[in-house]
């Protein structure tokens, strides 16, 4: 039997030149090709502009596409050309040998025995964390959870990537979020956009994105000279770094390898990975917990039991011993996964679900629908933890794409998970959570990556809490 070729496939009508460009938003668009799915099936095509996309949704199709990088696939071109155009070539953007040597030394600086080392990191983020909530919970503030655990991770991410307290959860947004923030944004924007305008008229946000650019670049390249001092001062920092830039800048010493320009650029990546993914994931888990009283019941027990007595998670084993709350954050990442869909480039000729794809078909993956709808997995769309605790039940990990599969399986996995947890467990022992809609409720909000908008809540701090003081406070 003939192959079919990509015109053979449904798809939703288009314009003449613009395509289907007149029915897709940008921060929905994750919601419009799952519609289009559910409409099509799971292999259909749609055009932006002048650019064609085959998307999707067969659970074994994105698997063999995921476990076929960085040979048969590679990250869309948009992707590329946009991230070398911000300065930000790096692990998430490269391709080939480059990626290879990166991706090792990422991988070295995020294992689990590294992550010990690096918990006091963490606590101190937590108590701080702790700390503004519970004055929140005194002034019956309430939060934009979403906003609030951004800084939390931005945090993080800049002690162990950079040597660097930002400490914006206490003192607020600094500049550099901010910038961190609009480059994203604008990231998203440009990638979908069919004509690069820019070039030629620049908008105020274009504008805008210059000057965080800027701000971005004069901060990562302080960062690295920064870092040069301290191992020029410590030698011996060499072989044991403190931090992902101390690591890269002993091996771009020892091996030469990795130019300052690759260094800045995966510097500031790991700034825009370390701020969103992680957050928006936590927020997602707070927002089933709190619209779920007895799943909040019961982290609450099992918190309160691995802390035992104290406000934090105060060693990492103590972080290990929460199966439930692992259970609850898995869930939500299954149902509101950062990255619900993502874009590819064929290298080579192939087949996909019997379908001719030529070499440079933009392909789409969409990672939910397939893992909601093809997955086998019972009552899919329902929010489930306890299906994460039992062998017969628990999701196949080819179902569980949330940190992507294959060779390039994301290496922040362990980290995202001790950084998650740790909060979630401070959160849960010693505060009650409520959804506030006054403004409307949480909607799904596609940037780089998908995450609430206008998720609030209030916190209510639990009278039977712990009452030990944390370090550093006033009491």
């Amino acid at each position: 039997m003939s192959k079919r070729t990509i015109a053979d496939l449904p798809g939703p009508r288009g314009l003449p030149l613009l395509g289907n460009l007149h029915q897709v938003r940008a921060s929905r668009l994750h919601l419009t090709q799952e519609e289009w799915c559910q409409r099509y099936g799971p292999i259909f095509r749609y055009d932006l502009g002048r650019e064609r996309f085959v998307c999707i949704a067969e659970l074994d199709a994105i698997n063999d596409v995921l476990r076929n990088r960085p040979h048969g696939f590679k990250r869309g071109g948009e992707v590329q050309r946009r991230f070398e155009e911000f300065g930000f070539q790096g692990l998430f953007s490269e391709e080939g040998d480059i990626w290879k040597g990166q991706r090792r030394l990422v991988v070295t600086a995020l294992n689990s025995n590294k992550l010990q080392r690096y918990f006091g990191v963490l606590r101190t983020a937590n108590e701080r964390l702790h700390r503004r909530f519970a004055d929140a919970a005194r002034r019956e503030e309430v939060l934009d959870i979403d906003a609030e655990l951004m800084r939390y991770t931005v945090d993080i991410t800049t002690v162990l990537a950079f040597g660097q307290d930002l400490n914006t959860i206490e003192h607020g947004n600094g500049e550099l979020q901010r910038h961190i923030q609009h480059a994203f944004d604008m990231l998203f924007r440009r990638m979908l956009v069919p004509i690069p305008y820019w070039r030629w008229v620049k908008l105020p946000a274009d504008r805008a994105l210059d000057r965080s650019l800027v701000a971005l670049h004069r901060a990562a390249e302080g960062f690295v000279e920064r870092a040069r001092r301290q191992l020029d001062a410590n030698p011996e920092l060499a072989e044991e770094p403190e931090n992902l830039l101390q690591g890269m800048l002993a091996a771009q010493h020892r091996e030469g390898k990795f130019s300052d320009r690759e260094i800045i650029g995966n510097a500031i990546t790991l700034l825009l990975a370390g701020e969103d993914t992680t957050a928006h994931s936590m927020a997602w888990t707070l927002w089933f917990l709190a619209t779920r009283p007895e799943s909040q019941e019961r982290w609450r027990e099992e918190a309160l039991d691995a802390l035992d007595g104290e406000l934090v998670p105060t060693a990492y084993e103590s972080v290990e011993q929460l199966p439930f709350g692992e259970a609850a954050l898995r869930e939500a990442m299954r149902l509101k996964p950062v990255a619900p869909w993502t874009g590819f480039d064929a290298i080579e000729e192939t087949t996909i679900m019997g379908v001719h794809i030529p070499k440079g078909t933009k392909l789409v993956v969409l990672l939910r629908q397939a893992s909601l709808h093809d997955s086998g997995i019972e009552r899919a769309t329902e929010f489930d933890p306890d299906r994460w605790l039992a062998d017969e039940t628990a999701p196949d990990q080819s179902a569980f794409l949330a940190f992507g599969a294959g060779p390039r399986f994301c290496p922040g996995r362990n980290l995202a998970f001790l950084e998650a947890k740790a909060a979630l467990a401070t959160i849960a022992a010693s505060f009650e959570l409520e959804l506030d809609e006054t403004a409307g409720p949480a909607i799904e909000h596609q940037g780089f990556t998908m995450g609430p908008r206008n998720l609030r809540i209030r916190l209510r701090q639990i009278a039977a809490a712990p009452e030990r003081p944390l370090a550093g406070s006033a009491a």
